[in-house]
């Protein structure tokens, strides 16, 4: 992604919110990275909300489709979103990263990890089906 494009998504209204940072975005593959502190709404021992968690998996997954999209395609709704939470996501940074395991012509998977690179600790994995919207005439 260039950095204009790194720039407009990041000042769209959620990721300017919970002040996400993109640190990765290549071709397949993307990480945004979550400061704690951004994250008002809390879980079990003040660890970032459950559905916060989702939300942030299905971000980080949309911006990985974003980098195999052809010209005029664009990312369409979530088909499929299936969290396995194995940990409380307590770090000062968490970072969520997300890799395109298949593109077809009108959905997409992605696998999605949430961890705390800090601690090593794997938070929370994901599987995200988006649906592909073809370019409009």
């Amino acid at each position: 992604m260039t950095p204009e494009q790194i720039a407009a998504w990041e000042a769209q209204p959620f990721p300017r919110l919970f002040q996400l940072r993109i640190a990765e975005a290549a071709e397949g593959r993307a990480r945004i990275d979550v400061r704690q502190e951004a994250v008002k709404l809390r879980g079990v021992r003040a660890s970032i909300n459950g559905g916060m968690v989702a939300a942030f998996m299905e971000s980080a997954a949309r911006l990985c489709l974003d980098t195999v999209l052809e010209s005029g395609e664009r990312a369409g709704p979530t088909q499929e979103l299936s969290v396995s939470y194995l940990s409380a996501a307590r770090g000062a940074l968490t970072a969520v990263e997300a890799r395109l395991l298949r593109r077809g012509g009108r959905l997409a998977v992605v696998d999605v990890e949430l961890s705390d690179p800090e601690a090593g600790t794997l938070n929370a994995r994901a599987t995200i089906s988006l649906a592909i919207e073809p370019p409009r005439e």
